[in-house]
C-alpha cells in the first residue's frame, strides 16, 4: 500500500486559529480594523523593532511595492535585486515604473553578492533589495556598507526569514525597510498577507496612506472599527490593507511562533546530520541557529536533479524548486544584469524538501529514508 502523499508545504492551522477567525466573525467587523492594529503591534513587539514601526498588507508583494514606494523609488530609477528570486521582488519594482537590475549570489547563503551588487550601481540606482534565502540571512552588513557609500535605500526582502536574528537582533529590528510575507506556505500566515516596517512615524503616516488609495484618515478610523466619511486624498495609492479576519489567523499564529520555528530548526538539523556526505550533495551552509527556515532545500548534481525529483514523486513525496533563474525570462531581457554563474549553477541544482512546522518525525523519517537511498 503506497504511502500518503507529503507536500512540501503544509500550513499549521489548529482550533485556537480557527476560534480565533470565529470569534473575529462575531465581532462584525470584516475588513481592516483593530484586530489589524493588533497585529501589528505584535509584530513590533515581536521584533523588538521600537521606534521603528510595522504596517500589515494584504500580501507579501504588497509590502515590497508598499516599501519601494516609501523609499521613492519611481520611473526612470533602477532597483538591484538577485535573479535568484521570485519574480514577485521584480513585479513589484516594475510597478514602481522603475527597473529591475539584477545580480548573482553567493554560493554560501545564495544571498545577494555584494561585489556582483557594487558592478552594478549606476547613476540610476536607487535602491537595493537583497533577500534572505530560506530564512538563512545574506552578507546584509556589506550590503548596508554599499547602501551607505552610493547614498541608497535598502530594502530587504524577509518573506522568508520572519524570526531569523543576525547578530542577536531580529531581522527588522534595525536597517532601513524590511518586508515580511504571512502567506499560506509560510512560518506564520494569515493565509495571505504580509508587513512592511518602516523607520518612523513619518514614514509610517505615508505608507498607512498608500496603504489605502492615499486616503488621510481612513487608518486611525478603521482601527477603531469606524469608517471616515469626511477624508482628503493626498497621493497615490493602492487597496493594500490586511482584514479583521486575516489579521486574527496571524494574532493566533504569532502566539506560536516560537514553537513553529523551534520545530522546524529541529527537522532541519535532522535533515542535515542525515545528508551530510552524501556524495555530490551541498547543504545549507548554518546549524540553524537564529535561523528561521522557510525552506529545506538540498543542492545536487544538475545531472540528477531530475530522476531524483521524479524518484521521490513516486514515493509520494513532493518537491519544489526556488527558483528559476529571472534573468531567462522573457520579460526580463532587457533588463541590466552582472554575470550570472553562480545563479545559473545553483538553478540547476536545487531542490526543497518537504519543511512543515510541527512535522511529526515519522514524515521527516521518510523524507530521510527516500533521499538517502536515492544519493548515497
Amino acid at each position: 500500500m503506497a504511502e500518503p502523499h507529503l507536500p512540501v508545504f503544509q500550513p499549521h492551522i489548529g482550533v485556537d486559529t480557527i476560534k480565533a477567525v470565529v470569534d473575529a466573525f462575531d465581532v462584525g467587523w470584516l475588513g481592516m480594523g483593530a484586530t489589524t492594529q493588533a497585529f501589528e503591534k505584535q509584530i513590533e513587539a515581536y521584533l523588538g523593532c521600537e521606534p521603528r514601526r510595522v504596517l500589515a498588507t494584504n500580501t507579501g508583494t504588497s509590502a515590497l511595492h508598499l516599501a519601494l514606494a516609501v523609499a521613492g523609488v519611481g520611473p526612470g530609477d533602477e532597483v538591484i535585486t538577485p535573479s535568484f528570486n521570485f519574480v514577485a521582488d521584480h513585479m513589484a519594482i516594475r510597478a514602481c515604473g522603475a527597473e529591475p537590475v539584477l545580480c548573482d549570489i553567493r554560493d554560501d547563503d545564495l544571498g545577494a553578492d555584494p561585489a556582483s551588487v557594487a558592478s552594478l550601481i549606476g547613476p540610476k540606482t536607487k535602491a537595493i533589495i537583497p533577500l534572505h534565502m530560506a530564512g538563512i540571512p545574506c552578507r546584509i552588513d556589506e550590503i548596508y556598507a554599499l547602501a551607505r557609500e552610493h547614498r541608497l535605500r535598502v530594502i530587504e526582502d524577509a518573506t522568508h526569514a520572519f524570526g531569523t536574528r543576525v547578530g542577536g537582533k531580529a531581522i527588522g529590528a534595525g536597517g532601513d525597510l524590511t518586508c515580511f510575507s504571512f502567506d499560506p506556505v509560510k512560518v506564520i500566515t494569515s493565509i495571505d498577507g504580509g508587513a512592511v516596517v518602516v523607520r518612523g512615524q513619518e514614514e509610517l503616516a505615508v505608507a498607512q496612506q498608500i496603504r489605502i488609495l492615499g486616503i488621510d484618515k481612513d487608518t486611525v478610523e478603521r482601527y477603531k472599527n469606524t469608517r471616515a466619511w469626511e477624508y482628503d486624498v493626498l497621493r497615490d495609492g493602492q487597496r493594500y490593507h490586511l482584514t479583521n479576519i486575516n489579521a486574527s489567523i496571524g494574532v493566533s499564529q504569532m502566539k506560536r511562533v516560537d514553537e513553529f520555528i523551534s520545530s522546524r530548526q529541529r527537522t532541519c538539523r535532522r535533515y542535515s546530520a542525515a545528508f551530510r556526505g552524501l556524495p555530490g550533495v551541498t547543504l545549507p551552509a548554518t546549524d540553524f541557529t537564529d535561523v528561521s527556515p522557510f525552506i529545506y532545500f538540498l543542492r545536487v548534481p544538475a545531472a540528477r536533479r531530475l530522476p531524483f525529483i521524479e524518484a521521490l514523486r513516486a514515493r509520494n513525496i513532493a518537491t519544489g524548486i526556488h527558483f528559476l533563474p529571472s534573468h531567462k525570462f522573457t520579460v526580463a531581457q532587457k533588463w541590466r544584469q552582472s554575470a550570472m554563474p553562480v545563479t545559473e549553477r545553483v538553478c540547476e541544482e536545487i531542490v526543497t524538501l518537504p519543511l512543515h512546522s510541527n512535522m511529526p518525525d515519522q514524515l521527516a523519517d521518510r523524507v530521510i529514508e527516500a533521499v538517502t537511498e536515492l544519493l548515497r
